[in-house]
């Protein structure tokens, strides 16, 4: 790779302005690559002398500015932590609750003196089980303990009611991250199923159990050939099924559901099956399996829930497959850090602590101007769309317009003064916190909707867009460089956080959120010509990021991607059209030789500077529904007349021809 530390310019700009001293360097060009131009590869170009100096740490599967900034917010809330444990406050406190959990966590020696003995009760509760119905009630009273069973529960926002909670049931019940891998019959995927296998058998020998861990695979192979894949379950309106009880039970007649509920202690008219398919596909390999392989199936669950809260030999056990073989990690992150993660499950108390030291309120300000330029700027595309009609721009408007947001943390703070931790258990802790939030979350059945909830803390790194809220939320985590600098000039700023609340506003109109109306409920409000043009340019976008290729032979999957694509192709868009708008007729001087429109694009090509391993990619693209980071740069860029424009490409590398570019918001 040949590089420059020069501050050269992508393109000779047509800018007449002289050049002038930035406010704070907000791109380092000593990181370009000029061995590819921006029109052939501005991924490569933008992030390629980056990853060759920043190759990814021992203990982490990927490495990007995304986790340097994750690693910095680690390392404020390391001092945090260390603090609040070594202090004293009173019960029920934030400080008290976060520094005794902390402190469970880091006590290494009792925890290696506690062994597995905490785990052997919950091991000789199943080995007691006389019926499949007995254990079925069992999984029930441990869902309150963490431990996850052949389907799933919750409370969350009613998808047609958005004012009020309904009874989510669904699918689960697997040890690998999706079911896809147990499908898989190439070499590559036997391996890693027979190191599965081998995982399982390691755990039984350290519990002391003998498991026929071919029965237990069988088992849960049978549950993945029932199961609907992670493309099917993104359909908002196929996973809206209202049903009884009764008629839930009657899909899988020998899956003791309504013993599983009767023990959780739930009643609710009508539920809501996220996949009916999968019960009556799975009813009869349930029928067929035997008791003491559902003991044995369960028992392997019960003790993988609680692999990371017992003693160093399990957690590295644990560590060893599903860190090391599923993503290639070579070393296990400090105790600190693992500690850090378990206190995560208190993210508003974390978050409070965290805002009220390192959030500068002036940032608050600052990103509720750029959110409502994002939305004046999405106003004018929406408006100006000539594939839909009149009658359904009316609709997409009212929506815009009623979309709220949250930046920084919330106005209220959750109050848990009523849970009970101590420094003596870390284990008990866990099942403390598990029980207490699975509680909190049926409780929400019969009680309005609280509009003021985070759906995370206010330290966390990233963004998310609410369609049942129709609401966007930026945490005080995100709003730091890369991703915001108030010191940077604004065409970097919007082109990076500019482009992620536009991502975020766009996932309101993507494949999935435009099912959903101005007030949060799932509803049709297209008209049938609109929807099938808006079909027909998500196709040609699902078949643009297909036909990737991550590593030889892997591809991105364009389906299971495309909610992820469409808001960074929207999102990009929109923070262009909105700078620009912002702008005016102010003319702007060129930095480091690159116009303010080519610095939108370096804004955003930033954020996603990164690198993975082979293990992490070939996971990522099974089970996650973003992108690598080369193709959220790349492909947004190949269909946006603006790149083209800002750096003179022509028909080549991303750019593609006006003709072939796919323009949807």
């Amino acid at each position: 790779m040949k590089k420059v530390i020069f501050a050269l310019p992508l393109v000779f700009a047509a800018c007449t302005a002289p050049e002038t001293t930035k406010v704070a360097e907000a791109f380092d060009v000593k990181y370009l690559d000029h061995s590819v131009t921006a029109c052939e590869d501005f991924f490569q170009h933008t992030a390629g002398g980056w990853i060759e100096e920043n190759p990814i740490p021992e203990t982490e599967t990927r490495w990007g500015r995304f986790n340097e900034l994750i690693e910095t917010n680690k390392h404020r809330l390391r001092s945090i932590l260390e603090e609040v444990s070594s202090g004293t406050y009173a019960n029920g406190t934030d400080e008290q609750l976060i520094g005794d959990l902390f402190a469970s966590a880091m006590d290494s020696v009792a925890r290696n003196q506690a062994g597995l003995t905490p785990l052997e009760p919950y091991l000789d509760r199943v080995s007691q089980v006389t019926s499949i119905e007995e254990l079925f009630t069992l999984m029930g009273e441990n869902k309150f303990n963490g431990v996850g069973a052949p389907l799933s529960m919750y409370v969350s926002t009613d998808a047609k009611n958005s004012s009020a909670h309904a009874l989510y049931v669904g699918q689960s019940g697997l040890g690998l991250p999706d079911r896809d891998y147990y499908l898989r019959e190439d070499s590559a995927g036997l391996v890693l199923q027979q190191q599965y296998r081998d995982h399982i058998a390691r755990v039984s020998a350290l519990v002391g159990k003998q498991w026929d861990v071919e029965a237990i695979y069988r088992l849960e192979k049978a549950m993945a050939n029932a199961m609907k894949s992670r493309v099917e379950m993104r359909n908002s309106v196929a996973r809206y099924n209202p049903m009884t009880l009764e008629a839930w039970q009657t899909l899988a007649p020998d899956m003791p559901i309504t013993a599983y509920m009767k023990a959780i202690g739930v009643e609710a008219d009508t539920l809501i099956n996220s996949s009916p398919e999968y019960f009556s596909r799975f009813n009869e390999a349930c029928a067929e399996t035997g008791l003491e392989t559902w003991k044995q199936y369960y028992q392997w669950h019960v003790a993988d829930a609680v692999a990371n809260i017992l003693n160093d030999e399990f957690e590295t056990l644990n560590f060893e497959f599903y860190s090391k073989i599923l993503n290639g990690i070579p070393q296990m992150n400090p105790r600190w850090k693992r500690a850090q993660g378990a206190v995560g499950s208190l993210g508003d108390q974390l978050g409070h602590l965290y805002a009220d030291r390192y959030f500068p309120e002036e940032s608050k300000a600052q990103v509720e101007a750029m959110v409502e330029d994002l939305r004046a700027a999405f106003r004018d595309r929406i408006t100006g769309l000539n594939w839909m009609s009149d009658t359904t721009k009316e609709k997409a408007l009212i929506k815009l317009e009623a979309f709220t947001y949250k930046i920084g943390y919330p106005d209220k703070w959750k109050n848990l003064s009523d849970l009970n931790l101590s420094r003596e258990s870390y284990f008990e802790n866990s099942k403390t916190i598990s029980r207490y939030f699975t509680m909190d979350n049926l409780a929400k059945l019969d009680q309005p909707v609280d509009k003021d909830e985070w759906g995370m803390g206010a330290h966390i790194v990233n963004a998310y867009y609410n369609p049942l809220n129709n609401e966007v939320v930026f945490p005080a985590g995100i709003l730091q460089p890369p991703f915001f600098n108030p010191d940077a000039d604004d065409a970097i700023n919007y082109g990076a956080i500019g482009g992620v609340i536009g991502h975020e506003f766009s996932h309101g109109f993507d494949d999935q959120g435009a099912n959903y109306g101005a007030d949060g409920n799932l509803e049709n409000w297209w008209t049938d010509g609109d929807k099938e043009r808006f079909e027909a340019l998500t196709s040609k976008l699902t078949a643009q990021y297909d036909a990737y290729e991550v590593l030889p032979g892997v591809h991105v999957n364009g389906n299971l991607t495309l909610g992820e694509n469409i808001a960074d192709l929207g999102g990009l868009t929109l923070a262009y059209h909105a700078y620009v708008k912002h702008r005016g007729e102010n003319e702007v001087a060129l930095i480091d030789g690159f116009s303010d429109e080519q610095r939108i694009f370096l804004g955003w090509a930033q954020v996603w500077q990164m690198h993975g391993r082979d293990e992490y990619l070939k996971n990522q693209v099974v089970t996650d529904p973003h992108s690598p980071g080369k193709f959220r740069v790349n492909g947004p860029m190949s269909n946006m007349p603006e790149f083209n424009a800002a750096f003179g490409c022509e028909n080549s590398g991303v750019a593609k021809a006006e003709a072939d570019q796919i323009i949807i918001w």
